[in-house]
């Protein structure tokens, strides 16, 4: 598991300050352990910092007397169809000396979650790249003398000795979809790589290219076209490949197990591969989340199922990290030997990427009609895609609708692939799941935890965005993939959560379950969530050069005003403008008061 950073020099006859320097060795990690344990590359052109903590067993570097390289993250590289994959360090040698020549090929080859550098040191050449889904991010603030550049945005964040401003854009598409749409941060002149794409930075040289377009793939090289009836098992084929390579003869591993399907088919092709699985679950006892696990681990025949209370380890972590991080040190685990004991498998990615969730058919006919308009329209309502501007004033709440609206539509007419229907599910892709991990990768220092993820396994994306999207929809291809899973392991033999709009899950079910997607509200869930928006309208209406700029002010005072009393729950009005102001108090901007 590794964190990186630097800044490289564009203009020759100046010098990097050593004041960036620190700060960027400062705040490459938060951890008291890797306070010695980062590692540098300096000379007359750039600062490369490194820090690994070693979840993946081996050290993210290469390095020789023309080449030095860092990688975060698997690539997941083999020799050939069947062989075991590379050592990273060996398929960082492999990626460095493909860009040294100019190619690409060893890139398009690799099928993990991955980020990267590589500098050539007599050429004074930096190559900054990522994955072909991009999950693995790389943040570049683009400066007029400096390139510098992290896996984390928080690591730019720190920096002081240059200013750095909000980019109305990108906060706008935070507020409304979770994360900014396209490379875009939410920072001026701060991107993140697009998926498969490399920036190449010289002397005097500054280019970004594309090694791999999902809408434009190239003739596959593994796989002959089959008829639809033979896609499940091929897809459970790549799948069951996918976790072979992965686990690299691992006896003992750590995965979440949810009452939904996609990490009941990982944890299920891991006990298909005679590994020794241990899951947990964090739902509420009484939940169909927690009873279904319960139920699965038992019919998959999973002998080590814990249910862990959710205790977020930083504010944010969706995943309970410090539970998760107990778990995994658990003399129950470790005594079994796992090679990887910070490793947990989990399901991210199966339910946008083979179970098209977001997607229904009225935008797939919609788009395939070329009407992109309506299916932008029907696209976000489905998804309940908006954000209130009720608090902002006029001018500015208009301003950040018309963003929103623009980000979407430029996206959307970017992805060009020859079958239409498959544009929103790309959109999808190069966005939410790119975008999915990014809170996972920010605090990576402090959890010390990795994940192993099948279900982004470029090869089973690849093999997937090469069918028509119909046969997807609702779920109907995922239960059918699901039939090839072993008969011994009953993975549909038991109750799953179904997704709204989805097949619905017919099998017997206790009652009186909780469902995840109950939009049921208690009084009291009511009353702390008023409370929580009325001390975020507090803090607005405190900083006086953010709210005299942004804000309707006899609004604010309006809402407070229903928040105390109690007279409707309109908490959501606040997200936006606490959305713009967490990245407005983080930005050293010339629009905030001396």
């Amino acid at each position: 598991m590794t964190i990186f950073a630097g800044v490289f020099l564009r203009r020759p006859g100046q010098s990097i300050p050593a004041e960036l320097i620190n700060e960027l060795r400062f705040s490459i990690s938060r951890h008291p352990d890797d306070v010695s344990n980062v590692q540098e590359y300096v000379d007359d052109r750039v600062c490369l910092l490194k820090t690994d903590i070693g979840a993946l067993g081996e050290s993210g570097e290469f390095s020789n007397a023309d080449i030095t390289a860092f990688i975060a993250g698997d690539p997941i590289l083999q020799n050939g169809n069947d062989a075991a994959p590379l050592s990273r360090k060996e398929s960082l040698q492999m990626i460095a000396g493909d860009l040294a020549t100019g190619k690409q090929d060893i890139l398009r080859l690799c099928r993990g979650i991955y980020c990267a550098l590589a500098y050539e040191k007599t050429r004074q050449k930096l190559h900054l790249l990522t994955d072909k889904l991009g999950v693995r991010p790389i943040y570049i603030w683009v400066l007029a003398d400096y390139i510098i550049f992290s896996t984390a945005l928080r690591i730019l964040e720190a920096i002081s000795l240059f200013r750095k401003a909000v980019d109305p854009q990108g906060v706008a598409e935070i507020a409304c979809f979770g994360y900014p749409l396209s490379d875009r941060s939410p920072y001026e002149n701060i991107y993140t790589l697009h998926a498969g794409e490399v920036w190449s930075c010289g002397i005097n040289e500054f280019k970004r290219q594309r090694y791999w377009r999902w809408d434009n793939l190239p003739e596959s090289t593994k796989f002959k076209a089959i008829p639809d009836e033979k896609l499940p098992e091929r897809l459970y084929r790549i799948f069951m490949d996918a976790i072979r390579i992965r686990l690299r003869k691992q006896k003992a591993v750590a995965a979440f197990l949810s009452g939904g399907l996609d990490s009941r088919a990982v944890v299920a092709a891991l006990q298909a591969s005679g590994t020794n699985v241990f899951s947990a679950n964090f739902s509420t006892p009484g939940s169909q989340d927690f009873v279904f696990s319960q139920l699965a681990a038992k019919r998959i025949g999973v002998a080590h199922f814990s249910h862990l209370q959710f205790r977020p380890l930083v504010k944010g972590d969706p995943y309970g990290k410090a539970s998760v991080r107990e778990w995994l040190n658990s003399a129950e685990f470790l005594d079994h030997g796992p090679q990887r004991p910070s490793v947990v498998w989990s399901g991210d990615g199966g339910s946008v990427g083979l179970g098209h969730v977001y997607l229904n058919t009225d935008i797939i006919q919609a788009a395939c009609a070329h009407d992109f308009k309506k299916a932008v329209t029907l696209f976000m309502t489905y998804n309940q895609w908006s954000t209130s501007t009720k608090l902002f004033n006029s001018s500015f709440g208009s301003t950040f609708i018309a963003l929103i609206e623009k980000g979407i539509q430029a996206e959307i007419e970017s992805i060009q692939p020859a079958d239409p229907s498959r544009i929103f599910y790309l959109f999808l892709l190069l966005n939410d799941q790119r975008r999915h991990m990014f809170n996972h990768f920010e605090n990576m220092d402090l959890t010390r935890i990795e994940f192993e993820e099948p279900f982004y396994d470029t090869d089973f994306i690849e093999e997937i965005v090469r069918h028509p999207t119909d046969s997807f929809l609702y779920h109907n291809f995922y239960l059918e993939w699901l039939k090839c899973f072993p008969r011994n392991l009953g993975v549909l033999e038991v109750p799953w959560q179904a997704y709204p709009n989805h097949i619905p899950c017919l099998l017997p079910q206790p009652d009186g379950l909780s469902y995840q997607w109950d939009k049921k509200i208690s009084s009291e869930q009511i009353k702390k969530r008023r409370y929580a928006a009325l001390q975020k309208a507090k803090i607005l209406l405190n900083e006086p050069g953010f709210s005299k700029k942004y804000l309707n002010i006899g609004y604010m005072r309006l809402f407070m005003l229903l928040m105390r009393l109690g007279k409707a729950d309109r908490s959501y009005w606040v997200h936006a403008p606490s959305v713009l102001h967490r990245y407005w108090s983080r930005a050293d901007s010339i629009n905030k008061p001396n």
